[in-house]
């Protein structure tokens, strides 16, 4: 069999107060997740309920109460250095060009023609023009082809992905998702994708994982997606198996989106 290229295997994450250390909060236990090479898996939640906390344990930025986080195999100490990490929240360097931006991890690593391939990338995600450009030039959208082009750059063997699209409009948004499809086709590499989107996870994936409202969250239901590709994210959604699949996973979800609705309002 093929080692995934990620795996969590029965990992929990719990979390001390620094105002009461007497206090935790345990954010995700006993989760057990794989992600083969090439694959693309989403993992959708109600709010709060440890998504991002998933993916940072995959990214090495976070270490696991329990359990252990493998990358092909090997148990992760430290930084995942085969991961590329696209955040939800703006990443680029205000001071640097977007040529600059995308050519940091590649300088980081010592790459003799960062540059040029930097370049080569915002070629591809449609920002060649706009090479000389600061962030607060660029739209919300073209920062985001940015983001993309800056974490695919370093070829990495796995992309982490934390609801990089949800503060664009609709529009833009899709644009970008078939984007982000396109480019994966061509490497197919392993993505983890987290998203609050039913839809966007559907539309995206080959897999969907769906995640308990916390605390403690763990996986509820996993589903196969087998919509054929290439997909276009708008199309795709009319399409019967797409409103079979989605009634499917929303029934499991639905009463952990309440759930988790209700404690936020608890906490209001």
């Amino acid at each position: 069999m093929t080692v995934p290229a990620l795996e969590l295997a029965d990992v929990s994450c719990t979390f001390v107060s620094r105002d009461a250390p007497g206090q935790r909060y345990t954010a995700v236990a006993g989760v057990s997740l794989s992600l083969q090479p090439g694959e693309f898996v989403s993992v959708v939640g109600p709010t709060g309920c440890g998504k991002s906390t998933l993916l940072n344990m995959a990214a090495g930025l976070l270490a696991p109460s329990s359990g252990q986080v493998r990358v092909f195999g090997q148990p992760l100490a430290g930084l995942n250095a085969r991961a590329g990490y696209m955040f939800q929240a703006e990443s680029l360097m205000r001071g640097r060009t977007a040529l600059a931006n995308v050519a940091a991890g590649l300088e980081f690593r010592g790459v003799a023609d960062a540059r040029e391939q930097a370049q080569d990338w915002l070629r591809r995600v449609g920002l060649a023009a706009f090479a000389d450009r600061y962030p607060h030039q660029l739209s919300g959208g073209m920062r985001k082809r940015t983001s993309l082009a800056q974490t695919l750059a370093i070829d990495p063997d796995i992309i982490l992905m934390d609801e990089p699209f949800s503060a664009l409009d609709v529009q833009t948004r899709q644009l970008m998702e078939n984007e982000v499809l396109e480019l994966w086709a061509r490497r197919r590499k392993a993505v983890l994708f987290i998203t609050h989107d039913l839809d966007e996870a559907i539309a995206m994936s080959d897999r969907v994982v769906v995640l308990s409202a916390g605390p403690a969250s763990h996986p509820i239901g996993e589903f196969a997606i087998d919509l054929p590709r290439p997909r276009d994210v708008a199309e795709v959604r009319m399409t019967p198996r797409f409103v079979e699949l989605h009634h499917a996973i929303w029934s499991v979800l639905r009463d952990e989106v309440l759930q988790g609705y209700a404690q936020q309002l608890g906490r209001a």
